[in-house]
């Protein structure tokens, strides 16, 4: 409980003032504090006031955006996944201090981010990751009173470039028949092109994920790489993502074979540890070039061009399609968290149907 009765406010706030010091010409120097509740508004004050005392208080107008953005990522963002995690220390270390962690948050005006936006027009991406990250950081910057609103709004994103993913051509289907794949590639490429995996959940796929009496495949984890070193990321039930997807009659055969000589993971490095991102690598590399020999190429002459992981995804999308799965049903079989990605993908299928 706290220990003190502030006044609250009509807005249903909480306000103290706190001394932080003395004027030049000797009144106290005082600042306002605000607070959802009596007990939040007591803790800031408490923390406020340690840090005058032991000259850690660093005043408001001080605080620059390069301190305030690292502040705010150990405070927020440090508990997330690696891969948010990363993503968030990309945009603040590469973009947001390098441009304007000189500038004082109060000082930080829409012109600025906007500027951001416009030297990097040609990654549209990055643009939406710097706006997101800019409106959580200024967000809380006016939560603790540093700014009195966010000008992160109405920021102009560059136009939307059309997408280049695709799903597989007819020459690449015919040579995946072909291919003289190991079993444990063939095992990944099969999973890819009859699940619609993602990467990085079939290299986390155990035996126990998959059921071949039933045939189904349960989805619920995934394996995020750390620079090269793997790290198993599990996946709660209520997490988009996490779902069950139907093994086609199709590579039953392909993962019956392969069950036959892998270990309890599926995909490992050939000592039996969880595969690397090199060992990946190495692995996808092998895969395009026996899909380039088996549709006529060879090493001088290239006739596969642009096939990821992500086609096999795509082509995935483009079979439910074709099969009449409606959208919901779709989003689910694909794990993702809305509709638009599938819609768009339909819409598109739409027009090329026409």
């Amino acid at each position: 409980m706290p220990k003190n009765k502030y006044r609250q406010r009509p807005d249903g706030r909480y306000e103290a003032k706190v001394q932080i010091g003395y004027k030049p010409d000797g009144r106290p120097d005082r600042i306002t504090v605000y607070a959802d509740t009596s007990a939040e508004l007591e803790k800031k004050v408490r923390n406020m006031k340690y840090e005058i005392e032991h000259g850690t208080y660093v005043s408001r107008k001080e605080i620059t955006m390069a301190d305030y953005s690292r502040k705010w990522y150990r405070t927020y963002k440090a508990v997330k996944g690696l891969n948010t995690r990363k993503m968030y220390e990309n945009i603040i270390d590469k973009h947001i201090v390098p441009e304007i962690g000189y500038l004082k948050v109060y000082e930080v005006q829409k012109s600025d981010i906007q500027g951001m936006i416009n030297d990097r027009a040609d990654h549209r991406r990055t643009c939406e990751q710097i706006v997101m990250t800019m409106k959580q950081i200024l967000d809380s910057a006016a939560e603790d009173q540093l700014i009195l609103s966010n000008p992160c709004a109405k920021i102009s994103l560059p136009e939307q470039q059309k997408s280049q993913k695709r799903a597989l051509t007819s020459s690449e289907k015919e040579a995946l028949k072909k291919a003289d794949f190991t079993d444990r590639e063939r095992a990944y490429v099969m999973i890819a092109f009859g699940c619609g995996l993602r990467r990085e959940e079939i290299i986390a796929l155990t035996r126990a994920d998959v059921d071949l009496r039933s045939r189904v495949i349960d989805i619920n984890k995934v394996v995020i790489f750390d620079g090269n070193n793997p790290q198993i990321e599990h996946r709660a039930k209520s997490i988009s993502g996490s779902r069950t997807v139907d093994i086609p009659e199709l590579i039953v055969p392909t993962l019956k074979n392969y069950f036959k000589t892998c270990g309890f993971q599926l995909f490992t490095k050939h000592d039996g540890q969880l595969i690397t991102k090199s060992s990946y690598d190495k692995m996808w590399a092998s895969i395009l070039k026996k899909i380039n020999t088996a549709a006529g190429g060879d090493n001088n002459h290239q006739v596969i061009f642009g096939l990821t992981s992500h086609t096999f995804r795509h082509n995935y999308c483009t079979m439910l399609y074709y099969s009449g799965i409606s959208i919901k049903k779709a989003v689910q079989l694909m794990g993702h968290a809305d509709e638009k990605m599938i819609m768009r993908i339909y819409a598109h299928l739409d027009e090329e149907k026409e």
